[in-house]
């Protein structure tokens, strides 16, 4: 179950540290002593019977290390080793200086004080004293700890006694103390916890935050309960808000996986000072994953909270780069075959966000996908049923509050492929029924599609390029007979849906015009430089002139294209742009920009741009929607070795505002990083009190509700041990809406 391995980063290098000791135990076997393979030194004389004296370049060479000395005394008959002067000890990764050692091979005990060590040349300590005990055990005593070795600002940790116990797997630390520059900075009593990959009962790193609503710190809690089950609790403070707790449960067995999460506050302050509102605040989650056979997959997600605000005021995110707006809960039973699919789903959306309508909850939806292949022809039997219902409150595109959908589509392919181009042939017949609490409507029609590619492929010593014309004849005999929308969303005009049949992605609403789609493809690849490049362009020609669902007459599409490359590893390209039959107007277009050097030098743009966002309704058209254009600009730099600057601009072209500011520095050494940022954002205010036909007035008219942040934050991180505040990576990237 290593997945499910919990990392300690808040005493990790300390950990790192102790198990340079490891090689110690790990070759004395339950039974065996350690073996003595030579000794050398310039003087060797006789003292008594058994003992012997060892003088000038002593080496003693074990099976578990080397061990070098000015001076050393081996007493054979009791198999005791004293060393003194200039000790070290050298093992594959460790290295140890002490003044003096006492070797006890007969009890496999090494006795060393006033020692140094490091360990890979990236943890460096020291320890008054090291006991390797016969059990495997091992005991430091007056530890201290750091990732710098001849860093002027830097930390160290100090232990006053550090047991290895279950042969190094387990660690038991007693009176830590984490000073900066020889400045204290806390003491932590005792923990016990694992080394490397082990599991063990402890405590995890803790969670410090300064934000709104004043200081807030969690510190969970692992539970090792088994190798395949574990529990983390973790009580919670919140200054202006009160104490809480969450946990989380996990489990994996052979053919199924999942966890159970929980969280409480049995009174929020400052919650109800907001809303008068008393109680407990709690969330809860469970995802379950389970194969029930070869073929049969159940998978399970279920998410609750007691109020729609709670993620707003009790989310772990202070930084607002996420925000979540619906709960999902769903059930999904799927089976698989080599020829027929069944796929069984209940699902349904809580809504947090009153800015937002509720997708339609499905109860329940069953497909059923038959495929049947005899050589280059393919029968296939689609069928849909579903039940969908809408109980949202806010109901701005009329949504029917029950329907029932039922779609059947059998349809056949044939296939050829020849050394340089591919075609085939297709014809169905979809019917879809839409059944509602009045009447029952009919969407039906019969389809063919003919394609043809051709590839034109030229290779050389370096290099491979392929140019292919692609044509698509697509022919529909329908109409649509209703205007109901469940989940069929318009699909953007990229170059993939430019060939589909269906411009929207499912079957409430289709495309009536039959058409002559015409695209063009090239891909390069230079094996040399690994220079990628690819290109699109098309266009589809529509056979009448008719209107669309949205009313929008349509002869000809718009020419769509997309651009992708990779320029010298460092500059990478992704765009795409839709143009109007005209070449007058670009309707709509995005573009993405990354150059990247090195890991700390990257700069990143992008842009996205539509003319006219179509809805599925006349309803709800808001003056937002009329146009969206909008531009990001992130990026970080180092400056120096040690100084890193950052930044990310968003920007509303539309509506002429800055959306977010963010802009940074950071000092970092081989152990310390600390940062400063200063942070002004919008995003929606899910606290505003506004009557139904009042928000919908507001939205209609192009007003949201918005709230302003303007707050500074402070981070830093103990390299190896642990971090306090986000990292630069969660403050550089786009804020992103669930």
């Amino acid at each position: 179950m290593g997945n499910m391995h919990k990392e300690y980063p808040f005493i990790a290098l300390l950990i790192a540290g102790l198990v340079l000791f490891t090689p110690f135990s790990i070759t004395a076997y339950e039974g065996d002593d350690l073996e003595i393979r030579s000794i050398n030194a310039q003087i060797i004389e006789s003292l008594e019977e058994d003992i012997l004296s060892l003088k000038g370049k002593v080496v003693i060479k074990t099976d578990v290390m080397e061990i070098w000395s000015d001076e050393a005394t081996y007493d054979r008959n009791n198999q005791l080793i004293n060393l003194k002067g200039n000790i070290k000890a050298l093992s594959r990764n460790l290295q140890v200086n002490a003044e003096t050692m006492k070797a006890d091979f007969f009890n496999r005990t090494f006795h060393l004080k006033d020692s140094t060590f490091s360990f890979k040349e990236k943890a460096y300590g020291s320890a008054e004293k090291i006991t390797i005990k016969a059990d495997n055990d091992i005991e430091l005593l007056n530890v201290s700890i750091s990732s710098c070795s001849n860093e002027a600002l830097s930390w160290n940790l100090n232990g006053g006694k550090v047991n290895l116990v279950d042969e190094g797997k387990n660690v038991i630390i007693r009176n830590i103390n984490l000073e900066l520059n020889k400045v204290p900075i806390f003491t932590v009593p005792f923990v016990r916890t694992a080394v490397g990959k082990e599991k063990f009962s402890g405590f995890l790193s803790p969670s410090v935050k300064q934000g709104d609503d004043g200081l807030d710190l969690s510190v969970p809690y692992f539970f090792n309960l088994a190798p395949n089950y574990d529990l983390t609790i973790s009580p919670r403070y919140i200054q202006e808000r009160g104490t809480g707790i969450s946990s989380e449960i996990r489990y994996l067995t052979k053919s199924a996986s999942g966890n159970l999460s929980f969280s409480h506050f049995s009174q929020d302050r400052k919650f109800f000072d907001e809303s008068n509102k008393e109680g407990a605040r709690w969330s809860g989650k469970y995802n379950h994953q389970a194969y029930l056979g070869d073929n049969l997959l159940l998978r399970i997600h279920s998410e609750h909270v007691s109020d729609d605000l709670y993620f707003e005021d009790l989310d772990d995110d202070i930084l607002g780069t996420q925000q979540k707006d619906f709960l999902s809960r769903n059930l999904l039973l799927r089976w698989n075959s080599e020829n027929l699919k069944v796929k069984g789903l209940i699902n349904k959306f809580h809504n947090l966000n009153p800015l937002s309508s509720n997708d339609y909850d499905t109860q329940p939806n069953l497909q059923v996908d038959f495929i049947r292949s005899l050589k280059n022809t393919k029968i296939r039997l689609k069928t849909d049923y579903s039940k969908f219902s809408f109980d949202d409150f806010f109901n701005p595109l009329n949504k029917e509050k029950k329907l029932k959908r039922i779609s059947i589509e059998p349809s056949i392919y044939i296939g050829r492929s020849g050394p340089s181009s591919r075609s085939s042939i297709e014809g169905g017949r979809l019917r879809t029924n839409h059944e509602t609490d009045n009447n029952t409507l009919n969407n039906s029609y019969n389809w063919a599609e003919i394609t043809h590619k051709i590839f034109m492929d030229k290779l050389t010593k370096n290099t491979f390029s392929t140019f292919s014309p692609i044509l698509k004849v697509i022919w529909i005999d329908g109409q649509n007979k209703n205007d109901i929308s469940i989940d069929s969303k318009l699909l953007n005009q990229n170059f993939d849906n430019l060939f589909k049949r269906n411009l929207y992605s499912n079957n409430d609403i289709f495309i009536e015009e039959s058409r002559f789609v015409l695209g063009l493809e090239h891909n390069y690849y230079n094996y040399l430089s690994g220079q990628k490049m690819y290109l699109s362009f098309g266009r589809a020609f529509f056979r009448d002139k008719k209107r669309s669902f949205l009313e929008e007459e349509i002869v000809d599409s718009s020419y769509v294209s997309e651009f992708k490359t990779n320029l010298a590893n460092n500059l990478s390209i992704n765009s795409s742009l839709e143009i109007d039959k005209k070449f007058k107007k670009i309707l709509r277009g995005s573009f993405g920009m990354t150059y990247s050097k090195e890991i700390r030098k990257k700069i990143e743009l992008r842009s996205i741009f539509k003319r006219n966002p179509k809805y599925l309704s006349e309803h709800f058209r808001t003056n937002v929607g009329s146009m969206i254009n909008e531009i990001e600009l992130i990026s970080k730099w180092e400056i120096s070795n040690n100084i890193l600057v950052f930044g990310k601009v968003s920007k509303d072209e539309a509506r002429n505002f800055t959306r977010d500011l963010s802009y940074g520095i950071e000092y970092s050494n081989c152990c310390l990083k600390i940062g400063l940022m200063k942070r002004k954002w919008t995003d929606q205010n899910l606290l505003f009190k506004e009557y139904e036909l009042e928000r919908i007035k507001n939205l209609t008219e192009g007003r949201y509700p918005e709230r302003e942040r303007d707050n500074v934050y402070v981070f830093f991180e103990l390299v190896e041990l642990g971090r306090f505040g986000k990292k630069i990576s969660d403050v550089l990237k786009p804020k992103k809406f669930q």
